[in-house]
C-alpha cells in the first residue's frame, strides 16, 4: 500500500508560492505564505487520515475459465464500497503479455456502500495456461490531495484453447453437412449386428438364437431381437508436433490450423456418436487421449490440445505408430496430421501408413502452404529468384511423388494449404461416413 500526492495537492502548494515571491518587495508577506502552506499541510494530513484503506474495499476478479484464440471475452474486476462516501477509483489488472487489451486502466464509480466494476475486452494471442492478476486500485482521499495505491493479490487460472468458432460460421461446411445428412443417418438391417435395435415378432426365417425368451414368456408368443449395423466408429488423430509444423503461414504457426481441424472434427464426430481419441508426438509420444464419444470427447480433446506447442525436433514416427498399435485393436479411421518436406520423412510416413491400411482406414493430412507453390510457378527476376524457384519446384515434385505413393498404397490423402485444412479434413471424414468406409 502506497500513498502519494495528487495534482490537487501540488496545485494547492503552488498557490502558496506568490507570497514568498512578493516578499522580495513587500517584507513580511512570507509569513502569509508559511501560514497558507501550514493550512495545506494540515488539510493533507487530515485528508490522509480519512482516505479509504485496503479493508474499505472488497475486490473480486472475474475471468472466464476458458478462452479461445478467436473469441474476445470480458475480464471483470468487481469492487464493493464499504464506506459511506462516493468514490471514483481507477482499476488495473496485471494481464499476460500474450493477451490483447484496450486501455490498461479503467475507472470505476462507486456509490456509498455500492458496487461497481471495470471491464476489459481481452483477446488471447497464444494458447496455454495463464494466471492473470494481481489487481491494483488507485483510490483518492476525500479532499483529493492524496491517492492510495492498493494491491489485491487475486489470481485466476485460465486456459486458452485453439480458435474454434461455431460450425455455422463456415458456410461451405454447413452446406456439406446438410447435403450428407441423409447419407449419415443410421439404417437398420435385419440379422446379426453389433447394436440392438428393437424387439419384434418372430418370423419363420429368423435364427432361433435371436429369440428373446424373457419377452416370449411375458407375451405368450415368440419374440425376436433385431439388430442394426453399428454406426459408432473409432477415429484416432495422430498429430505431429515436431519441426515440420513450426513453420508460419500468414503469421500463424501451422500447428494452429491442425489443432483447429482436430477440435472441429471431434465436434462433428460427436454428433454421429463416433469415439474420438488423439496421440500427439514429437521426438517422443507427448500425450495420448483415450477414445471417447459425445461431449466427453470434445472436452477431453480440448483439454489435451490447448497447450500443445511444436518443437524443433525430428518426429519419432516409429514410437508414435508403435504406441498406436498397442492401444488400437478395433478397426478405426486414423488421421495423421503432418507436413511432407523431405524424402526420408516421406518414406517413413508412407511405410507406416501402408501398414495400417490392411486393418484400418488411414488418412494423411499434408499441411502445405501457398507460398511454396507461388514461388514454384513464379517468373524469376534474377539468379536468386531462379534458385528459389528451382528449390520450390523440387520440393513440390517430391511432395507430389510421395502423395501418389500413399494413394497407391490405399491411403487417403488430404493435400491442403494450412488455412483450408479444417474444412477439407471434415470433408474427407463426411465422405468416408457417407460411403460407409469407416
Amino acid at each position: 500500500m502506497k500513498v502519494g500526492p495528487t495534482g490537487r495537492l501540488v496545485a494547492a502548494l503552488l498557490l502558496c508560492l506568490p507570497p514568498f515571491v512578493l516578499a522580495l518587495w513587500v517584507p513580511g508577506l512570507e509569513r502569509l505564505g508559511w501560514a497558507a502552506a501550514a493550512v495545506v499541510a494540515v488539510l493533507a494530513a487530515v485528508d490522509a487520515g480519512f482516505a479509504p484503506r485496503r479493508e474499505s474495499l472488497e475486490v473480486e476478479l472475474d475471468v472466464p475459465p476458458v478462452l479461445s484464440l478467436a473469441d474476445e471475452q470480458p475480464l471483470k474486476v468487481r469492487v464493493r464500497n464499504r464506506t459511506g462516501s462516493r468514490l471514483r477509483i481507477e482499476a488495473r489488472a496485471v494481464l499476460p503479455e500474450e493477451w490483447k487489451v484496450g486501455r490498461l486502466v479503467e475507472p470505476i464509480d462507486l456509490p456509498p456502500f455500492g458496487t461497481g466494476e471495470a471491464v476489459w475486452r481481452i483477446l488471447p494471442r497464444r494458447r496455454g495456461k495463464y494466471l492473470p492478476g494481481p489487481v491494483h486500485l488507485r483510490v483518492p482521499s476525500p479532499l483529493g490531495f492524496l491517492r492510495r495505491d492498493l494491491r489485491y493479490d487475486l489470481r485466476a487460472e485460465v486456459k486458452v484453447y485453439p480458435a474454434v468458432g461455431s460450425i455455422r460460421k463456415h458456410e461451405l461446411l454447413a452446406r456439406r453437412l446438410r447435403a450428407r445428412e441423409m447419407g449419415l443417418r443410421a439404417h437398420r438391417q435385419r440379422g446379426q449386428g453389433l447394436e440392438f435395435a428393437r424387439l419384434r415378432e418372430y418370423h419363420h426365417d429368423d435364427e432361433p438364437r435371436l429369440i428373446d425368451w424373457k419377452a416370449t414368456a411375458r407375451r405368450g408368443r415368440f419374440i425376436s431381437r433385431e439388430y442394426q449395423v453399428e454406426r459408432c466408429q473409432n477415429v484416432v488423430l495422430l498429430i505431429d508436433a515436431g519441426r515440420m509444423l513450426t513453420e508460419e503461414v500468414d503469421g500463424i504457426v501451422k500447428i494452429e490450423y491442425v489443432l483447429n481441424a482436430a477440435l472441429l472434427l471431434t465436434k462433428i464426430a460427436s454428433r454421429y456418436d463416433d469415439r474420438v481419441g488423439a496421440l500427439v508426438f514429437s521426438d517422443k509420444v507427448d500425450r495420448l487421449t483415450p477414445l471417447r464419444k459425445g461431449h466427453a470427447a470434445v472436452g477431453a480433446m480440448a483439454e489435451a490440445l490447448y497447450d500443445v506447442e511444436p518443437r524443433l525436433v525430428e518426429p519419432d514416427y516409429e514410437a508414435a505408430f508403435a504406441a498406436l498399435g498397442t492401444r488400437l485393436r478395433k478397426r478405426a479411421l486414423v488421421i495423421l496430421f503432418t507436413n511432407l518436406v523431405d524424402q526420408e520423412t516421406s518414406g517413413l510416413v508412407t511405410g507406416y501408413l501402408r501398414g495400417l491400411a490392411a486393418r484400418h482406414v488411414p488418412v494423411c493430412v499434408a499441411v502445405g502452404d501457398r507460398e511454396t507453390r507461388d514461388v514454384a510457378w513464379s517468373v524469376p527476376a534474377g539468379p536468386e529468384d531462379a534458385y528459389r524457384k528451382a528449390a520450390a519446384a523440387h520440393l513440390l515434385t517430391s511432395r507430389d511423388h510421395t502423395l501418389q505413393q500413399l494413394r497407391r498404397a490405399g491411403v487417403r490423402v488430404v493435400d491442403a494449404p494450412a488455412g483450408q485444412v479444417p474444412v477439407q479434413v471434415l470433408d474427407q471424414y463426411l465422405d468416408l461416413k457417407a460411403r460407409q468406409v469407416v
